[in-house]
C-alpha cells in the first residue's frame, strides 16, 4: 500500500464536521483573534482620544457579532451535533478533556460578550453597534460597571489560555496522528 491510498483510507475513516460548522469555527476564530489583537492595544492608548473611542466601539460591535456567531454556532451543534472521534483512536482521558475544554470554550464566547455588554450599560459610553446606538438598560454606575469589566477580562484571559491549549492539542494530534485532526475542521479539497 503507497503512502496515498493510506492517506485515503484513513482520511475516508475520520469524519469531518459540516460545512457549516467549519465556516462558523474558522469565522470565530479569525474574530476572536481580531478581538483579542483590538482588546490589548485599546487598553493600552491615551484615554479620551478620538482614537480609543474609534477602537473601544469596534471592539464592542465585532463582539456582538462574536455573541451573535457563537449563539448561531450552539443552535447549529444543537441541530447538526459533533461528528464521532472513534476514527480519531483518542485515549479516554484525551475525549474527556477535550469535551472539557470546548464545553469552557463556549462558555467563554457566550459570557464574554455579555458582560462586556453589561459593563458598557452601566458606564458612561454606550454600546454601538457598528455606529447604530443601541438601548441602554443600565444606569450610570462605575462600581457596577468595574464588576462586570472585570469579570469580562478575567473571561477573555481563560478564553486566551484555552485558545492555547487548544492550538497545542492541535500541535500534539499533528505530531502523534498525522493531519486526523485537522482533516476533520477543514473541507476536502
Amino acid at each position: 500500500m503507497n503512502a496515498g491510498s493510506r492517506d485515503r483510507e484513513v482520511s475516508s475513516a475520520v469524519r469531518r464536521y459540516s460545512l457549516p460548522a467549519m465556516t462558523l469555527h474558522w469565522l470565530m476564530a479569525a474574530l476572536l483573534i481580531a478581538q483579542i489583537v483590538i482588546g490589548l492595544y485599546m487598553v493600552e492608548l491615551p484615554k479620551r482620544t478620538p482614537a480609543v473611542g474609534y477602537y473601544y466601539n469596534l471592539h464592542k460591535s465585532l463582539g456582538l457579532l462574536a455573541f451573535m456567531l457563537v449563539l448561531l454556532r450552539v443552535w447549529w451543534r444543537y441541530v447538526q451535533p459533533a461528528p464521532s472521534s472513534t476514527g480519531l483512536h483518542l485515549a479516554a482521558w484525551q475525549e474527556k478533556a477535550a469535551c472539557l475544554s470546548h464545553r469552557l470554550l463556549y462558555v467563554c464566547m457566550v459570557l464574554i460578550p455579555l458582560l462586556g455588554f453589561t459593563a458598557s450599560n452601566f458606564g458612561k459610553h454606550p454600546v454601538r453597534f457598528f455606529g447604530y446606538m443601541l438601548p441602554q438598560f443600565g444606569w450610570d454606575s462605575p462600581p457596577i460597571a468595574a464588576v462586570f469589566r472585570q469579570a469580562h477580562a478575567v473571561a477573555a484571559w481563560l478564553l486566551c489560555a484555552l485558545i492555547v491549549l487548544h492550538l497545542l492539542a492541535v500541535a500534539y494530534h499533528l505530531l502523534t496522528s498525522g493531519k486526523l485532526v485537522i482533516q476533520r475542521m477543514v473541507p476536502k479539497v
